[in-house]
């Protein structure tokens, strides 16, 4: 099988009472837009642990990522760019605090999601889609395989593991 340099970015989908947790930029090209917590993969690390990390580093908040949400991929320059947001739930009694990168943290009613200045259609149809879609299953062959290895598993509700 043949390597391939891949663009790896990924989110974390939080939603909880009819409200999604979105973040606006503080500097760079998207400057006062809202998105997601955000950010790309680094070597040695799994992309779920990276949607953890991000949301760590720009919310202040600890999470458990409880199945995988959506997918976008696209070329750049003839090469594969691939964003995978999971969902993520986060202990109610933290509070979210941003950090340099980031102006505002808040949890945001769907309802006002429309008025927003987005960072791209793509993250506003995640946010506005979150909490209808049933959650993938994670099964963890980790131990059996001897190296992180997780299956997301979308299962309409019900776990199949063999």
């Amino acid at each position: 099988m043949k390597r391939l340099s891949c663009d790896l970015g990924v989110a974390a989908l939080v939603s909880s009472n009819n409200k999604v947790l979105l973040v606006q930029e503080a500097q760079g090209n998207f400057k006062g837009k809202w998105g997601l917590p955000k950010g790309f993969v680094d070597p040695g690390e799994l992309p779920r642990d990276a949607a953890l990390r991000e949301l760590k580093e720009e919310c202040g908040l600890d999470g458990k990522v409880v199945g995988l949400n959506s997918m976008r991929e696209k070329l750049i320059h003839g090469h594969p760019a691939i964003f995978i947001v999971y969902d993520i739930e986060v202990d109610s009694k933290q509070t979210a605090m941003p950090c340099s990168e980031i102006s505002q943290v808040e949890y945001i009613d769907k309802s006002e999601l429309t008025k927003l200045d987005w960072i791209s259609q793509t993250m506003k149809s995640i946010a506005m889609n979150s909490g209808t879609n049933t959650p993938s299953a994670i099964i963890d062959y980790s131990e059996s395989q001897g190296h992180p290895y997780l299956l997301h598993l979308y299962t309409g509700g019900e776990l199949v593991e063999n």
